[in-house]
């Protein structure tokens, strides 16, 4: 059995003291393996495409710090991939529905408001299905992580323009998709 061959990338030194370059560097050699092993588990798609982006994110902005050996990256996104997409297959997230009580309550929601939007999370979920993987991992970021559309650039590729332009792009795409599915 051969040992996998892994690119050489970012410092870990660069990566912890938050360097953008070596951010966007690791983003790019590590997504698409971490994405692969997400997909093995939960089989390609939203779901595995956001449990691959949720892991490479928290490693870059959080756990990167508790790592002491570069060659313990790659093991570390393996097993943090493996785990986060099995308990997502046991069913804690997966076609989910929301309870209202679950929902954040303003005061402003009505019944009829909270229906509405059980119904429409199923189908909204079909809809992310529908749009690249690069385009679901800047939605995820830019509404789930808030981050800003030039970070957002800075860790996936692109400028703002580009990540704004894409934002505005993917958002006529998923209303489009909402309409025809009778959203």
């Amino acid at each position: 059995m051969q040992a996998e061959e892994v690119q050489p990338g970012p410092s870990l030194a660069a990566l912890k003291a938050g360097d953008t370059e070596a951010q966007a560097r690791f983003w790019s050699l590590h997504w698409d393996r971490v994405y692969a092993t997400c997909a093995r588990v939960l089989g390609y798609g939203v779901d595995a495409s956001d449990v691959a982006t949720d892991v490479v994110h928290d490693f870059l902005f959080t756990y990167v710090q508790n790592i002491e050996h570069e060659r313990a990256i790659v093991s570390y996104l393996r097993l943090m991939a493996t785990r986060r997409s099995l308990r997502k297959r046991r069913g804690a997230d997966r076609h989910k529905e929301l309870e209202p009580e679950a929902l954040p309550d303003d005061g402003a929601r009505s019944a009829e408001q909270l229906a509405n939007t059980q119904m429409l999370l199923p189908r909204l979920n079909d809809c992310l299905e529908e749009l690249t993987p690069k385009a679901q991992q800047v939605l995820k970021l830019r509404f789930a992580g808030d981050m800003t559309n030039e970070r957002i650039g800075q860790v996936v590729g692109g400028s703002k323009q580009y990540i704004g332009k894409l934002i505005r792009q993917c958002t006529e795409k998923l209303r489009t998709c909402l309409e025809r599915k009778g959203a």
